[in-house]
């Protein structure tokens, strides 16, 4: 009997067999059996389970001739034997403290997979990290990453420092990388809205000292020059929302690549009662840019106005003048 041809559906397989095949909804499945293998009955059908990648077995019923019935499940069984060779895992909800050290470790983690072809997907925002490919190689390299997890959060061990909030731009995104490389340590940050100005530096005992010292470093590595927003705050929040419509800060990123231009988060425009930018790189970037943005507020002061639209034709500004 030839392979069935790439992409082979079920209903091709019905077509060709005139066989009966029946999957039930999800809802109505029983727990696993995990044998994956077929169930054949004196009546003639047939029950294969189906490994999926939460290892959930599917039984599918065939119903029709004997010599048919086992012509579909040949069928079906090289779909299964194609799908099921590969898998996918996620190790979830890696503690925050953690998750720098896990990340630093990625080529032993490939290393693991033994030759076995997968791949590693970080979100760092949900601190997951989805393992795909070869499913034995798959099923190693998570166990790694688990065992590793559970290892550092056993071990690892924290001292606390006080910094202003606008230093804390610096320890974020390539700072991380930059300080585990230097001293084998982690810094966490609160978030920006929160008020809360500790920053943790995370690592063995022995590498503490020098992973303080690599945040400091990079704390004071650069000129930070924290802009107030001039008030009263109504004033502030339109000319930070006319800011943010126009795109400003792309615009001055432009002009000025040294410098890193951050604008207020919405969070902290909607409840906050003084707003400030802040510019970091160069001093003598940073002072052009801020000689730019005083120039832009100056011609906004008395400029901008809140004005209350009716709720009707919001959908046909939104929908046909947004981008204007």
């Amino acid at each position: 009997m030839a392979n069935p041809p790439r992409g082979t559906t079920l209903k091709q397989i019905r077509d060709q067999t005139n066989v009966r095949i029946d999957i039930p909804p999800k809802d109505s499945l029983a727990p696993p059996n995990g044998n994956g293998y077929v169930n054949q009955s004196s009546s003639g059908k047939a029950t294969p389970s189906v490994d999926e990648e939460d290892d959930l077995s599917v039984p599918i019923t065939l119903t029709g001739p004997q010599p048919l019935v086992y012509e579909a499940q040949a069928l079906l069984n090289q779909i299964i034997s194609s799908k099921t060779s590969r898998s996918t895992q996620r190790v979830r909800d890696i503690p925050a403290h953690v998750l720098p050290f896990v990340r630093a470790r990625r080529a032993t983690f490939l290393t693991m997979a033994e030759g076995g072809d997968i791949n590693l997907a970080l979100n760092a925002v949900t601190r997951e990290i989805t393992v795909s490919g070869d499913r034995e190689a798959v099923v190693r390299v998570v166990d790694v990453i688990r065992g590793t997890v559970e290892a550092f959060k056993a071990s690892l061990t924290s001292l606390k420092i006080s910094l202003p909030k606008r230093q804390h731009r610096l320890l974020v995104g390539k700072a991380v990388d930059e300080i585990m490389g230097k001293s084998k340590c982690a810094v966490v940050i609160p978030d920006h809205d929160d008020p809360c100005d500790e920053v943790i530096v995370w690592g063995q005992g022995a590498d503490l000292p020098t992973g303080l010292g690599a945040v400091m470093e990079r704390a004071n590595s650069q000129y930070i020059h924290e802009f107030p927003v001039p008030g009263p705050i109504s004033t502030s929040r339109q000319i930070l929302a006319y800011m943010t419509r126009i795109q400003y800060a792309k615009t001055l990123a432009a002009t000025h690549p040294s410098v890193s231009v951050f604008l207020p988060s919405p969070a902290a425009v909607g409840k906050a009662q003084t707003l400030s930018i802040d510019f970091i790189g160069d001093k003598t970037g940073v002072d052009a840019v801020v000689k730019q943005v005083s120039e832009l507020i100056g011609k906004l002061i008395g400029a901008t106005r809140e004005i209350t639209v009716d709720w009707l034709v919001h959908r046909v500004i939104m929908g046909k003048n947004a981008k204007k």
